[in-house]
């Protein structure tokens, strides 16, 4: 099956379930998210649907929704802003978040204001991404308001990622043949890199740790040269061979940073990164 066939089955299966969830006219809008949304999905993916409710729903309304579809239930689980059911049919399953819409409301007010909590942009980018499957008005509305990407968030989101561990340090653990503490920190690093370049190019971040790299890269207009190619070298390269081109990187985000994002004070974040403390 091709990946075409992949997200049009996915889709397919879906809508089974939001006609389900749409019986209950507390359920106000729904979409499908990630990876099925975006065209990327293949035999292994899920479906993330995303389904939001005017008020909380009850164990009884999220029972009913599952027995209606038809679909056998391996999860059910809770916190207090999202109730979470995993279902599964024809041995694919189905992630279903559930919010009510003035969490959506909060989390959008949060994100327009700075607030680089990773969660935040991913409810954001499922929004803006996602396929609409019922109460699009709703969608549209709450689409319009994350239209623009907010220059407090920009101006946050460079200096948060390019707080980084100091180039010493990476050296040093090069040196010692560290590899863990080794990794760790260039994992690290490399998270700060994507979240900054994000920033920098004021585009919403699609996923915490940077699932899809390939498809992200595409997402930014101002980039290193080769980015992802870049990343993966580094994360089988020797030591001190990784090093470099993580710190090659950075480099090069903090030029792009300083000349994108002006309001970004950015100065002590890259004295820092080149501080050496032995001389």
């Amino acid at each position: 099956m091709s990946a075409v066939d992949e997200v049009v089955r996915r889709v397919s299966i879906a809508h089974k379930a939001v006609r389900a969830y749409a019986a209950n006219d507390r359920v106000v809008a729904a979409l499908v998210a990630g990876s099925v949304a975006r065209g990327l999905a293949d035999s292994s993916s899920d479906i993330e649907l995303d389904v939001y409710w005017a008020s909380p729903p009850s164990v009884a309304d999220r029972e009913a929704a599952v027995e209606a579809a038809g679909f056998d239930r391996v999860y059910s689980e809770e916190d207090d802003n999202e109730w979470a059911d995993g279902l599964l049919v024809d041995g694919v399953k189905i992630d279903v978040s559930g919010f009510v819409t003035s969490t959506i409301d909060g989390y959008l007010d949060r994100a327009l204001a700075g607030d680089t909590d990773a969660e935040l942009q991913v409810r954001v980018t499922a929004l803006r991404d996602g396929i609409p499957l019922h109460g699009e008005a709703v969608i549209d509305a709450w689409r319009a308001r994350c239209a623009d990407y907010p220059e407090a968030l920009a101006v946050a989101m460079v200096q948060e990622g390019l707080d980084l561990r100091s180039r010493e340090r990476l050296e040093m653990l090069a040196a010692r043949d560290d590899v863990l503490l080794l990794h760790r920190d260039l994992l690290d690093g490399v998270q700060g890199v994507l979240d900054a370049l994000f920033g920098a190019n004021r585009v919403w971040m699609p996923h915490p740790f940077h699932k899809w790299l390939d498809w992200e890269e595409v997402l930014l207009p101002h980039r290193p040269e080769r980015l992802a190619a870049r990343i993966r070298s580094l994360l089988v390269a020797p030591p001190h061979e990784a090093v470099d081109t993580l710190v090659g990187l950075v480099d090069e985000t903090y030029e792009l940073a300083r000349a994108l994002v002006p309001a970004a004070d950015l100065t002590p974040l890259r004295e820092a990164f080149e501080l050496r403390r032995v001389v």
